[in-house]
């Protein structure tokens, strides 16, 4: 969601930095922490998702994008590490929906592959039917783990793990000739 459907509106290294973590992967912290250490990195993330809800704008091409989408009948699905919380704001704000949403308490966060695999089941298709769009490594390894193509909305220079995508694309529109030709 956060840089892929809307602008980018949440920066991971300031959260860590509030919270006085290192390199490392906010959700793995979170998962293995406990008690008061919980709470606090918890509190300090959904602080900061809050604010970005306020803050949240769609990324230029994203209505375009979903409508284009709708209109196919090609079903939706929103993977986000961020909260349900913050998700169901995003969505009411931005006037957003999705056939299927899993948030970070729903499923193991990407970039595991679990979620990927649900969701085609549940709408009975298979993996090569899939395309997974997102916009920071997690995105392109999730695909990967999941064996499923992956297009990554890039913003300036291209990153050594974006090489991992399927896809390279600078606008969101240029999913639906991607989605064109795989549908032929």
């Amino acid at each position: 969601m956060d840089g892929t459907v809307t602008a980018p509106y949440l920066e991971f290294g300031l959260i860590k930095t509030a919270a006085g973590l290192g390199d490392v992967d906010l959700l793995d912290y979170l998962r293995g922490a406990t008690g008061a250490e919980y709470e606090r990195v918890q509190g300090l993330l959904m602080q900061f998702e809050e604010d970005g809800v306020a803050n949240a704008k769609l990324n230029l091409g994203a209505r375009t994008v979903l409508r284009y989408l709708r209109r196919a009948k090609i079903p939706t699905g929103l993977l986000t590490r961020n909260s349900r919380k913050s998700v169901a704001g995003v969505c009411a704000k931005l006037k957003l929906r999705f056939d299927v949403v899993l948030a970070r308490e729903d499923a193991p966060h990407k970039p595991a592959p679990e979620p990927i695999w649900q969701m085609a089941r549940q709408w009975g298709l298979r993996r090569e039917e899939l395309l997974m769009v997102g916009d920071y490594k997690w995105d392109v390894m999730c695909a990967q783990n999941a064996g499923i193509p992956c297009a990554v909305l890039l913003d300036g220079e291209t990153p050594d793990w974006a090489a991992g995508a399927t896809h390279r694309i600078r606008r969101l529109t240029e999913l639906i000739p991607i989605i064109e030709g795989r549908r032929r």
